[in-house]
Order: structure tokens, then C-alpha cells, then sequence
């Protein structure tokens, strides 16, 4: 049986420093016995992919030695969104770079008690309740209360408190130079008729011309906008940090102006990166809404499938009457 299989070695801490030698063979042997004792079907595609594995853990499982200090941030203002908080951080804790150290930051007007008795380990800021859409417009300004303590991280991340990670969220998030990470919106990914909702008022400092870049398609060069989403943004912790207090000096100068960019931060971050492009693009997989419908967007809006891997969730408040006059309340407030 020949899968194209190369002589396997596993050296060193793997097996505590035992030298194990196997023959192509012998590899193939230990798969098929592997797949029968756990009643997995002998795929021979999945027997060639496994013995790449193999081989690929050989000679990379020093890159784990390699771990990077993380801060995950997320802001949770005004009771509504208090619920979301439990998945948010258990499924972080499950999916979100494995294998490396990773903190969280949390700032929220639940009780500091609350979050202590349900999220140990959390590092809990208080902060004010405030009225929609102003707990994301001092998005930044919230997390740079903490610049210093950040500062002693390797990366930075902010996500949405609404979010799920639902599938690993690894190193491919990390630039290798420390740069910016964004991710694409999945309403304004690939369909080149599509015109993202930038700033239109060329009085608002968050207005952009016509931001993007030129790709190959079908061999030919073309224009291409780019507009990322605010739920999952960060980056090197020296590049978040620069490109955070930047982004807030968008959004005061338009509150200094009385005036609200189209898309709240989310356009004040889309104009930052016009002239600051990030080193890692994200695909609509980390920002991918649970009401999206595949048969639509996969077909005629992205061209292709992204398996989602961060999922942002459906607000009740935003689909229902309770929901619609706890907001109002809160509102009134």
C-alpha cells in the first residue's frame, strides 16, 4: 500500500527523549490499527493526509516552545448584553490561540462580585453604563485606561462581547511582524458590485475616497475595496496600541463636530486602515453572522464557502418586542 509516505522519526521531548524509527509500512500498519480500535473508516486520502501531519508535528512541534503573551479584551456595557458574556469567554478560553498565554480584560458595568463568582481569572475594569452608540464610539478610549498593562503583552485583540468562537482561532491571527490584524465584513467581501458603506460626508473625519487594493483577476490587475468590521480587531501590542489612540482621535474630532460616523467606530477604524493597511487580512470566517443564509452569500456574495470560526450572535433585543423595550429603557435612562 503506498500513500507516498517518507521514513517517520520522532525525536526529542515528544517521547521523553525515546528515538522512534518508522518505516512507511509500519506508519501505515500503526494508522490502519488506530482507525479499526475507534471505528474510523481507512481512508487511504486520509491516511496521506494524516502521515503529512506526522510528519509536519515532527519537524514543527518546536514552534510550541515559541509562546506568545496575549491580551483578549472585550467591553460589556448595559444589562442586555450581560448574557452574552459567559459564551464569549468560555468559548475564547476553548478556541482562541491555543497553546499560547492568553489574559482577559473585561470592562463592563456588571457588578466587579458578579464577575469574580463567574469568570475567575478575568481582569475586571468597571465602567458606566451609557446609552447606544456610545459604548462602542469609547471603544477605544476604554481600552487605553489600560495602555500600560497592555503594553507588557506580545498582542492585543478586542472582541465583541456578542461573539462566538466556534473553531480554533490560531497563529494565523499573529503577524509576523507584530503588525495590525483586521478582518473582512462578510456584507462587503468579494462581489466586485458591491460598494461598502464608508463615510460619505467628506466633512467627517472618518471619510474615505475609495479605499482598497489592486489584486489579480483572471490574470488581470482590478481594484478591489476593502472594508473591515469592528468586532475582532487587534494586532503586536505597540501597533494596536499606535493604531487605537489614532482611531480615537477620528472619533472625538467628529464628536467635537457633533457628528456620528456612518458606522460608529467601525468607520473611524475602516479610515484608519486606509492609510495604515494591516499586515494580516481576515476572511468573513471571524466575523461570521449566525443569520447568515449560506444558499445567498456563499453562491453570490463571497463566491466561495468560509467555515466560520468566530460567529457573531443575534441580539434578542434587536428581533423582538421585549427586546426592543428593554432597550428602550435602557435608553431613557
Amino acid at each position: 500500500m503506498g500513500f507516498g509516505l517518507q521514513t517517520f522519526i520522532l525525536t526529542g521531548n515528544l517521547f521523553m527523549d525515546n528515538k522512534i524509527e518508522l518505516t512507511p509500512g509500519e506508519f501505515t500498519r500503526l494508522l490502519n490499527n488506530f482507525y479499526q480500535s475507534n471505528n474510523i473508516a481507512v481512508d487511504p486520502q486520509r491516511m496521506a493526509t494524516d502521515s503529512h501531519l506526522f510528519n509536519y508535528i515532527v519537524q514543527n512541534h518546536h514552534i510550541t516552545k515559541q509562546k506568545y503573551k496575549v491580551a483578549l479584551c472585550f467591553i460589556c456595557l448595559n444589562p442586555p448584553y450581560w448574557e452574552f458574556i459567559n459564551n464569549a469567554f468560555n468559548s475564547a478560553r476553548q478556541y482562541f490561540l491555543p497553546g499560547h498565554d492568553v489574559d482577559f480584560f473585561l470592562w463592563s458595568d456588571l457588578p466587579e462580585e458578579n464577575v469574580k463568582a463567574g469568570f475567575p481569572g478575568v481582569k475586571y475594569f468597571n465602567a458606566e453604563p451609557i446609552e447606544w452608540p456610545y459604548p462602542t464610539l469609547m471603544r477605544y478610549t476604554l481600552l487605553l485606561q489600560q495602555e500600560e498593562a497592555l503594553s507588557a503583552y506580545d498582542y492585543v485583540f478586542y472582541c465583541d462581547i456578542d461573539m462566538l468562537f466556534v473553531n480554533v482561532v490560531g497563529d494565523e491571527v499573529l503577524g509576523k511582524d507584530k503588525g495590525i490584524t483586521a478582518a473582512q465584513h462578510p456584507m462587503y467581501a468579494t462581489r466586485k458590485e458591491l460598494w461598502p458603506p464608508y463615510e460619505p460626508n467628506p466633512q467627517s473625519a472618518s471619510y474615505i475616497p475609495r479605499p482598497g487594493m489592486i489584486i489579480q483577476d483572471e490574470g488581470k490587475p482590478r481594484f478591489m475595496p476593502l472594508y473591515f468590521a469592528g468586532g475582532f480587531q487587534g494586532g503586536g501590542s505597540k501597533a494596536f496600541i499606535t493604531a487605537m489612540k489614532e482611531t480615537r482621535k477620528i472619533v472625538n474630532k467628529d464628536l467635537d463636530n457633533n457628528y456620528i460616523p456612518i458606522w460608529n467606530d467601525e468607520t473611524a477604524w475602516n479610515r484608519h486602515l486606509f492609510e495604515n493597511p494591516p499586515e494580516v487580512v481576515l476572511t468573513p470566517a471571524y466575523i461570521y453572522p449566525d443569520s447568515l443564509i449560506k444558499e445567498y452569500y456563499e453562491p453570490i456574495v463571497w463566491g466561495q464557502s468560509y467555515p466560520p470560526k468566530l460567529v457573531t450572535l443575534t441580539k434578542k433585543f434587536t428581533v423582538s418586542k421585549e427586546g426592543g423595550e428593554a432597550v428602550a429603557k435602557m435608553i431613557a435612562k
